[in-house]
């Protein structure tokens, strides 16, 4: 159990965060589409991980880069169970990324309603506000 974790630090320190994403796409912009498809495979293997807070980094990512036009509509899922996390911080993420990719013909609105519905009436003052 504790390699696993030490593991899973050691993995996380070699993670790149939104700042490295934005840094590699303005360090090349000559292979800009070549350097995204590498960065959106990254994603897509951090997006497996168990850890929540690995993940809500992918999906911060994957925010960053629907905002220049790219598509995310695969990690519709991904997106929810960041948002469903008990961390404000990553659940705060996962809500921005809910924002901008999901639409008003998208199937995963019924889940996300009914998400919100369930904090607001939460007793837990974090989640209700």
């Amino acid at each position: 159990m504790a390699l696993k974790k030490v593991k899973g630090n050691i993995e996380r320190m070699f993670d790149k965060n939104l700042t490295d994403l934005v840094r590699g796409i303005r360090n090349n912009k000559e292979n800009e589409a070549k350097y995204i498809s590498q960065c959106m495979e990254d994603i897509k293997q951090e997006l497996r991980q168990d850890n929540l807070s690995v993940k809500s980094n992918a999906i911060a990512k994957l925010t960053y880069l629907q905002m220049l036009g790219y598509d995310i509509s695969w990690a519709g899922f991904n997106i929810i169970e960041v948002m469903s996390s008990s961390k404000f911080t990553l659940k705060r993420i996962g809500y921005l990324a809910a924002s901008q990719s999901f639409h008003c013909d998208s199937e995963l609105l019924m889940l996300t309603t009914n998400m919100i519905r369930k904090e607001l009436n939460s007793q837990n003052q974090y989640e209700a506000g």
